[in-house]
């Protein structure tokens, strides 16, 4: 009976999917699957040759090391993350759930290959960021009135030329009255009243000599 269970653990530990390995305290894998083969590319012989630490991203070595203490000391790894090296170069992002056997001085760890899923929660981040870029940007464009540069009309939401009272009108609650700034009186009244003025001069003095 025993040893069938220890063959069906061994066929468990063998067949699985997810990465199981069982860790020393001293940092070293004692024990590998051959999910482990599949998803890093390095033997499981390479692996176990070198410690744990040394195949963890360098951004994600402290955390990984805080994590392991804090495992060590009694407590579990519930869904922690980090990114393991390939033999490739590149690097995969792990999924880990461990617990502590103080009496033997090990961890017993499942970890999972979630490079994918973090790939898309990138690509996902991305794009959350241009759209909120382009929104921005519309709203930027929507505080920019355009304004002809002869007679001064605004364009409105309608693509529809209006006057600046009609445009401030529609959009506010703002009522105007009508004056005359300095400016315009001089440049524009008064030549006004004085072409009139020498109009009317003129028609009297057309009026005297006949």
């Amino acid at each position: 009976m025993r040893e069938e269970a220890r063959d069906l653990d061994d066929r468990f530990f063998a067949l699985s999917i997810d990465m199981l390995c069982i860790a020393h305290f001293s940092g070293y894998f004692e024990r590998l699957n051959p999910a482990w083969e599949k998803a890093l590319g390095f033997s499981l012989e390479e692996l176990q040759s070198k410690p744990m630490i040394e195949f963890v991203h360098p951004e994600d070595r402290q955390r990984t090391v805080d994590q392991n203490r804090r495992v060590m000391t009694g407590g579990q790894a519930i869904a922690f993350e980090n990114r393991y090296l390939c033999k490739n170069g590149s690097y995969k992002w792990l999924l880990w759930n461990a617990t502590p056997d103080p009496d033997h001085q090990v961890i017993y760890s499942v970890a999972r290959d979630i490079t994918e899923r973090k790939q898309a929660e990138e690509e996902r981040e991305k794009l959350l960021r241009e759209l909120r870029a382009a929104l921005a940007e519309v709203k930027e464009l929507q505080e920019i009135l355009p304004i002809c540069s002869y007679c001064k009309n605004i364009r409105n939401d309608e693509n529809y030329w209006q006057t600046v009272e009609a445009y401030i009108s529609h959009h506010t609650n703002t009522r105007f009255s009508h004056g005359i700034c300095p400016t315009c009186y001089k440049n524009v009244v008064e030549p006004q009243f004085d072409d009139y003025k020498n109009a009317l001069e003129q028609q009297l003095d057309d009026t005297k000599s006949e």
